[in-house]
């Protein structure tokens, strides 16, 4: 596993370079939808990750974000965001990423989180722990939500229900921030700066695949939004990726539906 992740961090770090080669500017950028951007980065970048993937991992499917994917997905496969926070790209902010993962047997088994413009890099494999820059990180076992700060996703996508629970989480917290992609806010988990990330809806198993590996290895949380375990063999997710027990149930607790 500790290969794997090295060859997807290679490919991570490729994409990153041709992405933050172009400056962060909105080049071609159109609406693929309601609240999902699509630049020259993007495009670039699935070139560029498909084309490494298939050499590399020849014969294992790729769920991919800018294609057309099965709802329904194997045991094993490859996935990836190729340009995780289109819209922050684009705006000129530097907190998007690169994210990669393989799936085995339904979970995630491998990961990267690559953040070019801040020179980021955490990888991820089963039994071998979690490391950013090369050094092993290990989230603390002693936060509480009311002593820390909460990464929560707001988009169009979350219902009413779970729009009040992301208030009611910000509220017990010092502070709700979000920074508008996975990686960026899995990092300021993995950092020690919040104790909690909670994103209801409108993600991708892409979204959290290499997320939720990272977090599981340096000894948190992962559950779905409803408190039981991610379906990795469905294309649409919901997480809430914790330090420890306390804040994930303490945040549970807060949901109220």
């Amino acid at each position: 596993m500790k290969e794997f992740a090295g060859q997807l961090a290679v490919v991570a770090q490729s994409a990153g370079a041709a992405i933050l080669a172009l400056n962060g500017r909105a080049l071609d950028a159109q609406l693929k939808e309601p609240g999902q951007l699509v630049t020259l980065a993007d495009r670039l970048s699935h070139e560029i990750i498909g084309a490494e993937l298939g050499r590399r991992f020849p014969g294992v499917p790729q769920i991919l974000e800018e294609q057309e994917n099965p709802e329904a997905l194997p045991e094993r496969y490859l996935t990836a965001d190729e340009l995780d926070g289109t819209a922050i790209y684009a705006a000129g902010f530097p907190d998007w990423g690169v994210t990669l993962a393989l799936i085995e047997e339904g979970v995630p088994v491998a990961g990267v989180m690559h953040q070019p413009a801040l020179a980021t890099t955490v990888m991820a494999w089963r039994g071998g722990g979690t490391w950013l820059n090369g050094e092993r990180v290990w989230l603390s076992p002693d936060v509480a939500l009311p002593t820390s700060i909460a990464m929560l996703e707001m988009n169009r996508f979350l219902t009413i229900p779970h729009a009040a629970w992301v208030g009611r989480v910000a509220h017990q917290a010092l502070a709700g921030v979000t920074q508008a992609t996975a990686v960026g806010n899995t990092l300021s988990m993995l950092r020690g700066r919040a104790c909690v990330y909670l994103n209801c809806r409108g993600a991708k198993v892409w979204d959290f695949a290499a997320a939720a590996l990272a977090v599981a290895e340096a000894g948190g949380v992962v559950v779905a939004e409803h408190g039981g375990a991610i379906d990795w063999r469905r294309l649409p997710v919901g997480a809430l990726l914790a330090a420890n027990r306390r804040v994930a149930d303490e945040v549970l607790a807060l949901g109220g539906f």
